[in-house]
C-alpha cells in the first residue's frame, strides 16, 4: 500500500514506509498516535482488490477536524490529485464518521496515555495558546480542555450538557420532556437543570432495551417523562448499567418525591434512609448510596384490616340488637295469651 501525503500543492508517496505496514504503523511513522487520527473508507465506490490497480483504500484525518493527514492507495497507483481525493470523499459526512462519542473516546484515551500536548490540541483546533495555559476553549466545538504540565488532563462541554444529553437533544422529543420536567421543578437554577438533564440522559443511554424497557411504567412521571436513573438504581443496581448514585443527585432528580425516613445506626455506620415511591434508599455519611430496596406500604393493609374489624363489630352489634328485639316480642305474645 502507498501512503500519499500533501507537500505544497502535490500529493507524493511518503518515503520510508513499508508497503506492508498497517494503518497504525503508517500514521505512527507520520507522527500520529492511534488516538490522534481517524480513518474513512468510501464503501459506495467500486473497489478492486488487485494490488496492481489504482484504488484508494482509505483516507486518514486528524481528530476533531476534517483535515486530511494522508491517503492510502494500492501499491500500483502511480499518482494522486486533489480531484481524485475529492471524488473519493464525495460521500464523507463528518458528523457520521466522527461523532461526539468518538471524539470523547479519543480524549479519554489521550488522558490515560498522556499523549495530547497543549500544542497538539491548540494546533488541531486553531486556538491561540501559551505553553503555560491551563485551559483552552474551542468556540467551534464548545469544549473546554484542561492541561497540567503541558498535557491534557480533562475536558468538558462548555454549555453544561454532557455528550449523552447533546446526542439526545438532536432527537428532540425525549430530550424536551426531560428538560421541561427539570425546569418545572428547578426554576431558574440552570446548574440543577443541567445536572438533572445530564443524569437522566446518561441513564437513558445505559437503559437496557431503551424505551421498550419493561419497568418504564413504574418510573413514569405525570408529565410523560421518566426517571430513568431511578429505574437503573432500583432494577439494575450493581450492574454495568448502573454506576451508583449520590444523595445530591438523588435529590436533584426525585424532587419532592424523595421523603426522609430517618437516621439509623447500622454497626459502626450512620445511615440516612429516604423513601422514593415504593423504594427505600440508604445513604452513608458521605452521601453515597448503600442500598435500594423495594418495600410494600404496610399502612394500607392495616387500614383495610381496621375497616374489616369495624365491619365485623358492626355486624355483631346488629345480631345482639335483633336478639333482644325477638326476646321482647316473645314476652309480649306470652303476656297476651295469659290475659
Amino acid at each position: 500500500m502507498n501512503t500519499y501525503v500533501k507537500q505544497g500543492n502535490q500529493w507524493v508517496v511518503k518515503e520510508g514506509i513499508s508497503e506492508d505496514s498497517s494503518i497504525n504503523d503508517c500514521l505512527l511513522a507520520l507522527g500520529y498516535n492511534h488516538n490522534q487520527f481517524y480513518s474513512y473508507t468510501n464503501y459506495n465506490l467500486p473497489y478492486s482488490y488487485d494490488e496492481n490497480g489504482d484504488n484508494i483504500f482509505n483516507v486518514c484525518l486528524k481528530v476533531m477536524t476534517e483535515d486530511i493527514i494522508c491517503v492510502m492507495t494500492s501499491p500500483g497507483r502511480k499518482s494522486l490529485t486533489d480531484a481524485d481525493v475529492q471524488h473519493y470523499m464525495q460521500d464523507f459526512d463528518y458528523s457520521l464518521e466522527y461523532s461526539l462519542y468518538s471524539m470523547e473516546s479519543d480524549l479519554d484515551s489521550a488522558i490515560d496515555e498522556h499523549n495530547y500536548t497543549i500544542q497538539f490540541v491548540a494546533d488541531t483546533l486553531g486556538i491561540p495558546y501559551s505553553p503555560d495555559d491551563k485551559v483552552l476553549y474551542s468556540s467551534k466545538l464548545k469544549y473546554n480542555f484542561f492541561f497540567e504540565g503541558g498535557y491534557l488532563i480533562g475536558y468538558e462541554i462548555a454549555d453544561g450538557l454532557n455528550r449523552e444529553a447533546h446526542e439526545l437533544k438532536e432527537t428532540g422529543g425525549l430530550y424536551n420532556l426531560i428538560e421541561s420536567h427539570a425546569r418545572n421543578y428547578h426554576g431558574s437554577n440552570d446548574e440543577a437543570i443541567f445536572d438533572e438533564i445530564n443524569i437522566q440522559s446518561k441513564a437513558f443511554y445505559n437503559l437496557p432495551s431503551g424505551m421498550q424497557n419493561q419497568f418504564l411504567p413504574e418510573f413514569a412521571n405525570a408529565d410523560g417523562s421518566y426517571n430513568f436513573k431511578m429505574l437503573l438504581v432500583a432494577k439494575y443496581g450493581g450492574t454495568e448499567n448502573e454506576q451508583g448514585l449520590s444523595y445530591e443527585d438523588c435529590k436533584c432528580i426525585c424532587h419532592n418525591e424523595l421523603k426522609f425516613e430517618g437516621n439509623y445506626e447500622e454497626g459502626l455506620d450512620k445511615v440516612a434512609k429516604y423513601v422514593y415511591r415504593e423504594y427505600v434508599l440508604s445513604f452513608d455519611s458521605k452521601g453515597s448510596l448503600l442500598s435500594c430496596e423495594y418495600y410494600h406500604n404496610t399502612s394500607t393493609p392495616k387500614i383495610e384490616s381496621s375497616k374489616n374489624d369495624t365491619s365485623k363489630a358492626s355486624g355483631s352489634g346488629c345480631m345482639v340488637t335483633l336478639f333482644f328485639m325477638m326476646t321482647g316480642l316473645m314476652s309480649l305474645i306470652s303476656l297476651i295469651f295469659v290475659i
